[in-house]
């Protein structure tokens, strides 16, 4: 008989244990949000998503669904990618792109660090500041010669590709000719012109305000190339890798493909992407991301966005948008009286389809709608 009590008795406390455990482990429905919040979260609009809601000033986890997943992001990655540039470039760090003459008539040296933001497209360098190539073009041929040879190092081959579609335009012929850095060197004579960019900051600001998907893609590479000395796909997998685990962020899952989210390859957990965003708020390294967020109804990717499907929100969220195919994400900062939240959700289970992307942003705009708050005096 008292084997059967000293059994039943250990049964029930293991049964009591078990439960707790599991108890701990499902945290996605906490008090401290609205129980409409959980409605749209589970809403079959966002076809099961990874969604977490974090309160950094006490290290809580108010909301948690299948946050540790990987996923494909989206446009949400290149929280990633510029977070990579801003710790191994740096936010002061100019790129520069000058042209030397050569020791052959109508022969020029075009000498780069592959200035993610070059353009030839005269309205684009006026509005944002991109530097604007064929100014080098003409201050060295000055003659209006209509054959020249480029040589080239450090260049991107699209940029060059615009280049010589300006000069024909213009009925100049172009041969261009791609030399090694040591090579370039020596062909160098006297040089001409310099191009210097805009700071690294800035360029980080415009890609996450209207989501570039070539500059941040060209920002990703160039901190692999300053942290592995490679910018391929096992460079840029290193080199974000090493960014975030540099901070104890969870890079569990975390594939890398590009540094613009396009390819449905990247995955990253919207967990892994919630502790990037505290890290931002953390460190002034990288506060160009947050100065670059759009704001909810105000600016960027999210200037047409909650006016009508979260109103009050309007001004109170600031996040990074997403979306390709099957995808709609969208991470950042929520206002909630005197706090702000972290949060980060990606649907990537959607129909691929216009009409499923874009209920699944109005669900998203309605669920951060529930938690909005204008801060506190």
């Amino acid at each position: 008989m008292r084997r059967l009590t000293f059994a039943i008795f250990s049964l029930l406390i293991l049964t009591a244990t078990f439960a707790s455990a599991v108890e701990t482990v499902v945290p996605s429905e906490n008090s401290a949000l609205p129980s409409k919040f959980a409605f749209y979260a589970k809403s079959i609009k966002l076809a099961g998503p990874g969604l977490i809601v974090i309160d950094p000033s006490t290290s809580t986890t108010l909301f948690d669904e299948a946050s540790e997943v990987p996923r494909a992001p989206a446009s949400v990655f290149k929280l990633v990618s510029t977070f990579a540039v801003l710790k191994y470039v740096g936010p002061d760090f100019q790129f520069k792109t000058k042209i030397f003459t050569t020791s052959s008539k109508n022969t020029y040296l075009l000498d780069g660090d592959l200035d993610p933001w070059l353009t030839s497209d005269i309205k684009l360098a006026k509005k944002n500041g991109q530097k604007y190539l064929p100014i080098l073009i003409s201050k060295a041929n000055k003659v209006n010669a209509k054959s020249i040879t480029i040589e080239h190092t450090g260049v991107f081959t699209r940029d060059l590709e615009n280049l010589s579609k300006y000069l024909k335009a213009r009925h100049i012929s172009a041969k261009f000719r791609e030399l090694t850095p040591d090579v370039a060197g020596t062909h160098a004579k006297t040089e001409i012109a310099t191009l210097t960019s805009l700071p690294v900051s800035e360029m980080v600001k415009f890609a996450i305000l209207w989501s570039d998907n070539q500059l941040a893609d060209r920002l990703g590479r160039a901190a692999a190339r300053v942290k592995c000395g490679t910018s391929d796909q096992i460079g840029i997998q290193n080199t974000f890798t090493a960014a975030l685990t540099a901070y104890g962020i969870n890079t569990a899952g975390l594939n890398v493909i590009d540094g613009s989210g396009l390819s449905r390859e990247n995955k990253v957990s919207a967990r892994t992407i919630a502790e990037v965003l505290i890290q931002v708020r953390n460190d002034p390294l990288f506060s160009p991301i947050y100065e670059g967020l759009p704001v909810a109804g105000k600016s960027g990717t999210l200037k047409k966005r909650f006016l009508t499907t979260a109103p009050n929100a309007v001004g109170l969220v600031h996040a990074k948008t997403g979306f390709i195919n099957t995808t709609v994400s969208l991470a950042g900062y929520v206002t909630v009286g005197s706090k702000e939240y972290v949060f980060a959700v990606i649907a990537d289970k959607l129909e691929p389809k216009w009409v499923a992307r874009n209920r699944a942003r109005e669900t998203i705009d309605s669920m951060l709608g529930t938690i909005a708050q204008p801060p506190t005096p």
